[in-house]
This record gives C-alpha cells, sequence and structure tokens, in this order.
C-alpha cells in the first residue's frame, strides 16, 4: 500500500500536501503513551459478543452476551463494531498487534455474515434506514471503521464498504434524509469514501445532490453572528449542534471536487465564526447540542452547561487538517489541531479506562459514562491516528507539523529515507531531526515554527547556524540532503494569559485563563469561593509569581500555598479551575 493515496487527479482543486496512511512510529513520550492507552482500551473494555449482538439477532443466532444498554446499541444498532474498527483498525494502520488484528477479524466477519446481496450492510430492516441518525451518524462511523479496517490491512473492507456505499447511492430514501436527526453529519461519508482507491464521481453527486443545505452556506458565507447556534430550517430537526463542524469537512471535499468557490466561503466563513465566538482558550468548542441558550460569545465554563465535547473538537481537528493539506504555508491551522488534541482529546482520556464526554475547564472532571459513546468513538479513532498529525507530505516534500518522539519511513520520489525525531515535547521545545539515506537527494523540508513560540527559532543544520524561523510560519529549506544530516531548533515556549469574558464573569473579580506553547494551564487546590478558585493578587502578576517545581511543567505558587499551575491534559480526579477569579481593582470594578 502506498504512503498516501494521491487522488489530485480526481479533483477541481489539488490538495498541496497529503497525510500519511502508514510509516510512522511513535517512539516514547506522551503521543506514545495514550496511543498504548488506546490499544488496552479496545482489547480491555469493548466486548466482542456483546458488539455483535444486533448482528446475531439478524442472523437468526441466539447471542452470547447481552447487548450494550443506552443511547448506542438501543437507538443506534451496530454502532460500537463501528467504534471499535475506528480504534483498532487505525492502531494497526502503524504497528501490528495481534490482539487487535484478530478483533478486527472478528469485527468484519460478523458484519460480513450479516450483509445482503444488494450491499446492506446495517444489523436491521432497511425499510428503517431513513428513522433518527441512521443515515448520517451511523452510516459515516461505519463508513470511518471500514475505511480504518481497510487501511490497517483487512482485505475484504473495502469491498464491503463499495458494495454498502453503491446501495446508499440508490437508497430510495435519498428526498428526505437531509430532513432527519442532525442529518448534516451525514455531509461528509460520502466523501470519504471517494477520496479511497474505491471512490468514484456519483459518490460526490449524490452527496451534493441529497445532503447540500444552500441556504445554511449563505448564513456562514455572509459571517451571520446567529449562524452557529440558529438554524432557520422549519421545525425542530436538525438542531444546532457544534458537531455540524462534521458537514463542513464534507463540504471542504465537496469544493475540491467540484471547484465552486462558494463552499470554500462558507467553510471559511464557519471556521472565522468557530474562532471568533464559540472557542475557549485551548480550542475546545463552546457549542454543543442541548444549550438552547448558548449565544455568540457566551464561553460557558461551569459544569451545569454543556460545551467542550470531545465529537465537536475532533470535527475541528479534521477540518483543520484538511485545510492545512490545501493551504499549508497558513500555520493557523496546524495550531487549531494542536491545540484540540492536547487540551480536548489527549485531556479527555482517562488512562485505558476511558475516554469522557465533556472536558469541563472547573471544579473536576467528566465523570466516566461507559465505553461506547460517541465521544469514545471518534476519541478512540484520533487515538488510533495519532502518527498520522505529526507530518504531511508528497514525494518530493516533507512537512514536520508537530513534534514528538518519533521514527517516519518517508517515500520519497527515489529513495526510503528514515527521519529519526528525537522530542521530549510539549515538556520542552528542544527537537532534533536526524536523516538517513542510502544516497544524497534533494527535497524540500518543512519546519513549523508554532506561532506560540515566544520569539524569532534559530535552526542549526550539523550544528551550525541554518536559518532563523518566524513565529506562526513554516521555515522551508530547499537543498541536497545527505545521510548523516541533522537538524535542530529549540522552540522558545511561555506563558500567556487570556482574560476572561463570557457570561461567567463575576461581579467584583477578574478572571483569567493560562496558556504554556500550545497548553491550557490549570490552578489546582481546594475551592475557596462559591464561583470557583480566588488567587491573591492581580490577574496579570500570577505568571510571575510561579515558581517550577519538580514535575516539568508543573508550578507552585508564590503567596498560595496549596494550589499549584500544571497542564489541564494531565488531570483526572483533582479539584482545578482554568478560570481562577482575582479581586477587581476599583478602576476594573467601574469599568
Amino acid at each position: 500500500m502506498a504512503q498516501y493515496f494521491d487522488y489530485n487527479a480526481r479533483m477541481a482543486v489539488p490538495d498541496q500536501l497529503f497525510t500519511p496512511l502508514h510509516g510512522v512510529k511513535l517512539t516514547g513520550g506522551l503521543f506514545r503513551k495514550v496511543f498504548d492507552n488506546n490499544v488496552q482500551f479496545n482489547l480491555k473494555r469493548l466486548d466482542m459478543d456483546r458488539m455483535r449482538y444486533w448482528f446475531d439477532i439478524k442472523q437468526g443466532r441466539t447471542p452470547k452476551a447481552e447487548r450494550y444498554s443506552g443511547h448506542f446499541e438501543d437507538n443506534l444498532k451496530g454502532q460500537t463494531a463501528s467504534q471499535y474498527l475506528m480504534g483498532a483498525g487505525n492502531a494497526l494502520r502503524w504497528e501490528e498487534h495481534k490482539g487487535l488484528r484478530k478483533g478486527v477479524s472478528e469485527v468484519i466477519d460478523f458484519i460480513s455474515e450479516a450483509a445482503e446481496d444488494d450491499g446492506w450492510l446495517m444489523p436491521f430492516d432497511k425499510n428503517n434506514f431513513a428513522f433518527k441518525e441512521y443515515p448520517h451518524y451511523v452510516r459515516i462511523w461505519l463508513t470511518y471503521g471500514l475505511i480504518a479496517a481497510a487501511r490497517g490491512g483487512d482485505k475484504r473492507a473495502f469491498p464491503l464498504l463499495r458494495r454498502w456505499q453503491d446501495w446508499f447511492n440508490r437508497c430510495p430514501d435519498l428526498p428526505v434524509i437531509k430532513y432527519l436527526e442532525l442529518a448534516f453529519q451525514g455531509v461528509v461519508a460520502s466523501p470519504s469514501v471517494f477520496v479511497t482507491e474505491i471512490g468514484c464521481p456519483q459518490d460526490m453527486h449524490i452527496c451534493r445532490e441529497y445532503y447540500e443545505e444552500t441556504w445554511r452556506l449563505a448564513q456562514f458565507i455572509a459571517r451571520e453572528r446567529d449562524a452557529v447556534h440558529i438554524r432557520r430550517q422549519p421545525g425542530h430537526e436538525p438542531h444546532p449542534h457544534g458537531s455540524e463542524l462534521e458537514a463542513f469537512e464534507g463540504y471542504l471535499d465537496l469544493y475540491r471536487f467540484f471547484g465552486a468557490p462558494y463552499l470554500l466561503n462558507a467553510v471559511k466563513g464557519c471556521w472565522e465564526l468557530y474562532v471568533r465566538d464559540w472557542q475557549h482558550p485551548g480550542g475546545g468548542i463552546v457549542m454543543c447540542e442541548a444549550s438552547p441558550d448558548a449565544h455568540p460569545g457566551c464561553n460557558y465554563f461551569y459544569k451545569n452547561y454543556r460545551y467542550n465535547e470531545l465529537c465537536c473538537s475532533s470535527f475541528w481537528m479534521h477540518l483543520n487538517q484538511r485545510l492545512h493539506r490545501l493551504f499549508p504555508d497558513e500555520e493557523r491551522y496546524v495550531f487549531e489541531l494542536e491545540q484540540s488534541l492536547y487540551n480536548i482529546a489527549i485531556a479527555n482520556q482517562n488512562g485505558d479506562v476511558d475516554i469522557r464526554y465533556f472536558a469541563y475547564l472547573d471544579d473536576t472532571k467528566a465523570a466516566p459514562v461507559r465505553p461506547n459513546h460517541c465521544c469514545s468513538g471518534v476519541g478512540t479513532r484520533i487515538f488510533g491516528s495519532l502518527p498520522e498529525y505529526l507530518y504531511s507530505m508528497t514525494k518530493d516534500t516533507l512537512s514536520c507539523d508537530l513534534y514528538a518522539a518519533s521514527q517516519l519511513q518517508w517515500e520519497s520520489a527515489q529513495q526510503l529515507i528514515t527521519v529519526d525525531q528525537e522530542s521530549d515535547f510539549p515538556n520542552d521545545g528542544k527537537v532534533t531531526l536526524r536523516f538517513s539515506m542510502a544516497q544524497p537527494q534533494e527535497f524540500t523540508l518543512r519546519l513549523r515554527i508554532p506561532r506560540y513560540a515566544t520569539a524569532d527559532m534559530p535552526i542549526k543544520l550539523n550544528g551550525k547556524k541554518l536559518c532563523t524561523g518566524k513565529p506562526g510560519s513554516y521555515e522551508v529549506l530547499y537543498r541536497q540532503w545527505r545521510e548523516g544530516d541533522v537538524i535542530s531548533f529549540d522552540i522558545p515556549m511561555g506563558f500567556a494569559a487570556i482574560p476572561y469574558k463570557g457570561d461567567n464573569a463575576v461581579e467584583g473579580f477578574d478572571r483569567c485563563a493560562y496558556t504554556y506553547g500550545p497548553l491550557l494551564m490549570a490552578v489546582v487546590g481546594k475551592r475557596n469561593h462559591d464561583k470557583g478558585i480566588v488567587l491573591p493578587g492581580k490577574a496579570a502578576e500570577l505568571i510571575g509569581r510561579l515558581k517550577a517545581g519538580k514535575k516539568p511543567l508543573h508550578f507552585t505558587i508564590k503567596g498560595s500555598p496549596g494550589y499549584k499551575v500544571q497542564p489541564y491534559y494531565e488531570l483526572q480526579t483533582e479539584t482545578f479551575t482554568c478560570f481562577p477569579m482575582f479581586k477587581a481593582d476599583n478602576a476594573t470594578k467601574k469599568k
């Protein structure tokens, strides 16, 4: 299998870079730990007999175990099997694992056994397909799962998916599907098939004909400030939800296929509105389902509100990944992916036991729910795919996007080039890239200098200064590279204070969030006010009062015994806040 699938010949607007499908191995550090946790989560927490329950029922067999209870499997039959494929199949893209291989094979077995001759794959009567979230949410998970299984090495998955997609393309319920529950989540399903080896143009034409909501796109093109939280379609469904970001993944794919500028303008309008009005520090998405009082700039963060749902952030990550491939010189897209990855996705992983639903920013983190829910599914997909976020490439260009200990086997135009990356990021900014190749070769190396770098960044080649990178950009190096070449640099990072503005402001107090590089930081300690944690002094002075502790990125606070500052993603059961309070001075109170 090629390192990436080049679909550009099919597109009116080509991508400039591609995401690797294999060839990256995590060799240590935080990403390795998260990846391994996800492997164990899939092995320990998801039971094969329970996942196949509805497929056994369809086949007329007596199930060996009780089905999973709750919304999943009650209303979305077969969904947990797709979740397993997303996590396990993606993990197998990067390294072999006997247990995951066996599990993926078993899931493909029982899906295949229950498949019908016309391509129908779901474990219930196809006459009930146009109901609830089956054409959209359930279909996209099955699509993601089969793609992951195929990319992970199961040769039966793509033929199954092609027949399934063909069934959908001629589905008699197509005229009504866009009016069903959360229908916008289905926009990305067919384009996801199209950009694989088995895609065909009909996938894109059917998608556009039966899913596109031009009236909705016009809201985002006009940058209407209430577009995100108000859908003007008659009726209750589909109601507003941050998961509509997944639709814009699909709309960007449709833009690349059809080349219609309004599709790109709508995607950019959506992106701008979310960044301006619907993001917490650290990248979390404020807009969420069942938030009728949400409005632009509300920035709710108490636990009685719903916000920072992992689903929304996962779609935000993949939208930005698409934008990066299309506009690789705009560093902001990788920054958005990076901060969402650390502060929402990784922050919501509870070891190998659980994946949280919401990334609450005050009091304590969310309690475990169950192993199969929407955020578990998108979470396991992200964690199984972790290596793909580090690099993007063509045959003659290598882009280093995120920094983590890893080894890349890059299938360049002329030869296999090994890149060993040494890094303890995000604990410190030191990065070393060691190149190994059989013969000298000219190619372009792109190095990301993150926007949070606190100064220009010197870049060394073989120990000698080569150039200086500017924060918020890519340094592009074209030269003849040789065996043993070493690139090294140290990303300068520091604290930044972000004053809180929103509906959870408290009269007489200032609130502030703090970041370190891409990381959202938390103040850990007992609540000493009914609205959170109050610290002495002023918000702007806190950074100067921090003293480094024994652990990386852990700090004590001068004058505040019993309180400390540490990365939010590390927290599990501690009491904390990401928005500490400080008594406002008279001028601030008056203002």
